[in-house]
């Protein structure tokens, strides 16, 4: 690829704050286009990332999400966490009810 300029895109990790990447990503993406906003994999030549950013690099490019895409199912994924989160803590509340209730003779 010599003398061609290549597009690089590099996500860093760092758990919640992969959303504000996404968001700066979406504004890059309707910047570049504002009426057809390219998807991250037609415009970059190479995505990739570590830890969270890695994982969002692979939606994007090997999945071929847009940034809307990975938005929105982190809100969802976000969602879906939390009611899991909400079962276990009320499952092991249930357990310790049991075990405070248990008599040994």
């Amino acid at each position: 690829m010599l003398g061609s300029d290549l597009r690089l895109l590099a996500l860093d990790g760092g758990g919640v704050r992969g959303l504000s990447t996404l968001q700066i990503l979406k504004q890059l993406m309707d910047t570049i286009d504002p009426k057809s906003p390219p998807k991250p994999c037609d415009y970059f030549d190479m995505i990739g990332g570590t830890s969270t950013g890695g994982l969002i690099a692979i939606m994007l490019g090997r999945l071929r999400t847009t940034a809307d895409e990975r938005i929105d199912a982190y809100f969802s994924l976000s969602d879906w966490t939390a009611s899991s989160r909400s079962r276990d803590a009320e499952r092991r509340s249930r357990a310790r009810s049991e075990d405070n209730s248990i008599q040994v003779s």
